[in-house]
């Protein structure tokens, strides 16, 4: 089909491709010393036999013998990796004697040898009829699937509500992208494939799952028996053309969705099964024509018309969101950002379009970047100022809601918008929202008390007043605790609203008795912050007088850790993990959590998060005042200023089953009613869509 035009992006691709054209040659090339090596080293290709497989991968042939042997061969060798039991059927439209030979060196795939050329589509409706599995993907035979592609794909239909149909990331040989979903327009040419001929194939704009108008026949999954309901591939569009499309837009007016999968990568050399390119242009009109016959009242007829940066989306009705941040909030990494990450995940789970911008950092690798963050985020990272300033630039009229992160991301954005000659509502449509994320003047206030500086009340005023001088423009602004919201109500902020943390907790955590030690959950990554500042006095004011009671306690301390800080934390009992993927065994194994916080602003994320996994601690006042819980609720309050008091709290703690076990019960129950998800969505649905008089 034709292509549409990629948007653009202003940073770096992750490796340099290579040309479509010199990709397909690479491929080609190698397809050829693959079929080449099957016969002169007398190898077979073998599928592993599946007593229920739960997809079953449909191949149509025709021709093009080097390929075909390169996508068995490579769907053979990776059935390891696929994460999913499949079993392949091959339907050979009456391809040539020598193409033909490779199936006598095929085990364990079911394969079809029609006499005749019966098209594309009635081929896969024959291949289909003979599957087993509850899942049909249907495959073309020029397709690479990547490691876990299969699993990703299977997925799709769980991590989204009603979907009918998923389809891969197609990337040309070489690099290129070709395709991340595509969608319809009303003009000449209809179907617009999305991103293609990107030269990163992980560009945030193909990063993302979504949903689409359709995806392409060359991997394109779907519920077996919807294919049937909807009775399979057209006979109208053969031999070929339009039937991958047309079933797309059947499986959406079943009530169905279509959905673009990125973490589904797949290597598609393209056409090498096409006639000559002058019978391909006259299918491809005759088709067209035909789809547009029976859908374009359907697809343009109904519901405002996307225009400009918005034919990219299927769906005109959602909600889309612009989220300016730091960096991108992992929860490993503190200092706020395990909140944004739930914010991001919740807006996510709510059917929001949700584009992420991250004002410092560093690129991460895809691999690691949605970690803990949907694949539904448009994740554009690091992007500062001048990308920020791209992003407005690129997609006018598109956000219905911006919403930016700290008061020092809302003075850039401002500033970025004056600069455009744009306001915040010119970017966010419908609603505008300015997350304080914590009273930064009140951590300046509580850290210059510490240090002996003057810390008086007008100065607190002052800068507080300096840090929400922007907030009069929002429709909402958003902080983490009453306590919070109380300061910024008395310095003029009369729409200050709660949006604290959303957590599930373990029904039957591990009790006392399989519990050992004491845990620390917090980014050491940056000197000066208050997880560093907390453990340079936990240990050496408190870690000995512990160790004088408790000789064998031992300490765990969870989270991404700079090396000069691990060297100087390092000491005899001490475990130091660094930056862990899952977090939950660690504090299972743990008896006893601690947060030796002595300055801090907004609400700690640790200590919810430990009370969620059924561990109780000790915490410092500021903590417990952020928190806003009673004293025993989740953990025993000591003040830093006592050492030996809070070494002493740490040890009955661990030693005393009856009062650990009541610290958790009351924590338990404060986490299921200020933390309940449910609640936090409602809140959150407020602040991105209710009216604002409401």
């Amino acid at each position: 089909m034709t292509t549409s035009p990629t948007t653009t992006s202003p940073m770096t691709p992750l490796f340099e491709a290579v040309d479509a054209a010199t990709g397909r040659k690479a491929a080609l090339a190698e397809a050829g010393l693959i079929w080449n090596s099957l016969f002169l080293n007398d190898v077979r290709i073998g599928f592993r036999s599946e007593a229920t497989p739960r997809v079953s991968i449909v191949i149509v042939a025709r021709g093009a013998r080097h390929m075909l042997a390169w996508t068995l061969y490579r769907l053979a060798a990776g059935q390891a990796l696929a994460g999913v039991p499949f079993e392949v059927i091959v339907v050979d439209n009456a391809s040539d004697a020598e193409t033909r030979t490779l199936f006598a060196r095929v085990d364990g795939a079911e394969v079809v040898l029609n006499d005749e050329n019966i098209g594309f589509g009635p081929a896969c409706n024959a291949g289909a009829a003979l599957a087993r599995g509850p899942y049909l993907l249907f495959l073309n035979p020029d397709v690479d699937l990547m490691p876990g592609a299969l699993r990703a794909l299977l997925d799709t239909f769980t991590e989204f509500d009603a979907v009918g149909i998923a389809g891969a990331r197609l990337v040309f040989p070489g690099g290129v992208l070709q395709e991340a979903g595509a969608n319809f327009r009303d003009d000449a040419q209809t179907t617009h494939p999305y991103g293609r001929g990107g030269a990163d194939a992980f560009a945030p704009e193909a990063s993302f799952a979504r949903e689409v108008g359709y995806v392409s026949g060359a991997v394109l999954m779907i519920e077996a028996a919807l294919f049937g309901q909807l009775g399979g591939f057209d006979d109208w569009f053969a031999p070929a053309y339009f039937e991958d499309t047309d079933l797309c837009v059947r499986c959406h007016q079943a009530g169905r969705r279509v959905v673009y999968q990125p973490r589904a990568i797949a290597i598609h050399v393209e056409n090498v099964t096409s006639a000559r390119r002058d019978d391909v242009e006259r299918l491809l009109d005759r088709n067209r024509a035909r789809f547009r016959e029976r859908h374009a009242a359907w697809l343009f007829g109904q519901g405002p018309q996307r225009t400009g940066f918005a034919t990219r989306d299927h769906d005109p009705w959602t909600l889309r969101v612009l989220y300016v941040e730091d960096r991108v909030p992992h929860l490993d990494l503190g200092a706020g950002l395990p909140r944004a990450n739930h914010i991001l995940n919740a807006m996510a789970g709510l059917g929001y379009a949700v584009t992420f911008c991250s004002i410092h950092g560093e690129r991460e690798e895809p691999g690691r970047l949605t970690r803990d963050l949907s694949t539904r985020i448009e994740i554009v990272e690091p992007c500062g100022e001048a990308g920020l300033r791209h992003l407005v630039q690129e997609r006018p009229d598109y956000y219905d809601v911006l919403w930016v992160s700290r008061p020092p991301n809302i003075e850039r954005t401002c500033r970025v918008l004056h600069d455009l000659g744009l306001t915040p509502r010119d970017v966010g449509r419908s609603r505008i929202v300015f997350d304080s994320e914590a009273v930064f003047a009140l951590r300046g206030f509580v850290t210059e008390a510490l240090s002996g500086a003057p810390a008086h009340g007008p100065a607190l005023a002052r800068a507080c007043a300096r840090e929400i001088r922007h907030f009069a423009v929002a429709d909402h602004v958003v902080c983490v605790s009453e306590a919070e919201a109380r300061v910024l109500r008395a310095s003029g902020v009369p729409n200050a609203t709660v949006l604290g943390h959303a957590l599930t907790f373990r029904d039957d955590p591990p009790d006392f008795s399989a519990r050992d030690g004491f845990v620390f959950l917090g980014s050491l990554a940056r000197e000066g912050e208050p997880n560093i500042d907390s453990l340079d006095w936990f240990f050496s004011d408190v870690w000995p007088l512990l160790r004088a009671r408790m000789p064998d306690a031992h300490v765990t301390l969870v989270g991404a850790v700079a090396p000069s800080i691990r060297e100087r934390l390092s000491g005899e009992g001490v475990r130091i993990l660094g930056r862990v993927d899952a977090v939950g065994p660690i504090l299972d194994a743990a008896r006893v959590s601690l947060a030796p916080t002595r300055f801090a602003a907004g609400i700690p994320h640790k200590v919810h998060e430990t009370v969620a996994h059924g561990l109780p601690g000790v915490v410092t006042p500021i903590l417990a005042a952020q928190i806003g819980w009673p004293d025993g609720t989740g953990s025993l309050t000591r003040d830093w200023r006592d050492p030996a008091g809070f070494a002493e709290a740490l040890a009955s703690l661990h030693t005393d089953d009856a009062l650990w076990t009541e610290v958790r019960r009351a924590g338990l129950d404060r986490i299921r009613a200020d933390c309940d998800p449910t609640r936090y969505a409602q809140t959150l649905r407020r602040l991105c869509e209710a009216p604002t008089f409401a």
